[in-house]
């Protein structure tokens, strides 16, 4: 399936209340606000799969040593050199963002006397922050896209079924879709994750990648119920379901009272 890239920005806002009222009211939020599938999953990555936060790195390394294949070598450190840039770029740009957003915490404007002045002040240099980090994304985003199209030119079938290449490749799969994940672009990342499954059965054997797809096409489908679209609806209501067992059965095991349980909210058409 085919599916286009949507442009969406993030929206960031503040509630000014007092502490109690705000934790509660926060907590009421955020239950309200999570997907059915958001509820019942895992809310973070697990931090020692490839999908943890800290990107996984390539040494320039011979890909092979029993084929002489010397241009295949050229496109593979290219591609990962493009990897690394636009890991290292987005890192320093998020990283400085995080600083300032501190540093603005502390900052102290006493013309601003109302609550309202503080509140608009602050969404003003959110907005500015968010801008800066989309445009790092998109910057990442083309990176990743130019390496994948330099491990897209190598034709050698061995190097392709080679681990440099299988693991490059799903890096860069992955980081793709960790920014199209945060552009909300869940076309996209679905699309990304089923081939980054489909890379071997290593990789569909992580857990990772199915819940993140289970999530992404719940989004999907709410999104085609809207818009009256029932055919597409039902299709990616089936994918959700198949993901969500897939995942269920590879972080908890069929046996688990949590598999168990998962089962039985797919049986009920969740």
């Amino acid at each position: 399936m085919q599916f286009v890239l949507f442009t969406l920005s993030s929206l960031f806002f503040l509630l000014f209340l007092t502490p109690s009222l705000f934790s509660d009211a926060s907590k009421t939020e955020n239950r309200n606000s999570e997907s059915k599938l958001e509820q019942i999953l895992p809310g973070s990555t697990d931090k020692t799969s490839p999908w943890g936060d800290g990107p996984e790195r390539f040494q320039e390394i011979e890909i092979l040593d029993l084929v002489d294949e010397s241009s295949s070598q050229k496109r593979w450190k290219d591609a990962n050199r493009e990897y690394s840039l636009a890991i290292e770029s987005f890192d320093v740009v998020s990283k400085s963002i995080e600083k300032k957003r501190e540093e603005s915490k502390k900052e102290i404007f006493y013309e601003d006397r109302y609550e309202w002045q503080k509140k608009t002040r602050w969404e003003t240099k959110e907005k500015d922050f968010q801008r800066q980090l989309a445009e790092a994304r998109n910057q990442a985003i083309a990176r990743l896209i130019k390496g994948m199209s330099y491990l897209d030119k190598i034709e050698n079938p061995k190097v392709k079924e080679s681990a440099p290449y299988l693991d490059l490749k799903a890096g860069l799969y992955r980081e793709y879709i960790k920014h199209q994940d945060a552009f909300k672009n869940y076309m996209q990342s679905s699309d990304f994750l089923e081939r980054y499954i489909g890379l071997s059965e290593k990789h569909e054997k992580e857990a990772e990648p199915h819940r993140l797809l289970a999530l992404a096409y719940e989004k999907l489908e709410t999104n085609a119920w809207k818009g009256k679209n029932t055919s597409i609806a039902e299709e990616w209501k089936e994918a959700k379901k198949k993901h969500l067992l897939r995942f269920a059965e590879l972080h908890y095991g069929r046996d688990s009272k949590e598999f168990t349980a998962i089962e039985e909210k797919v049986a009920k058409d969740i």
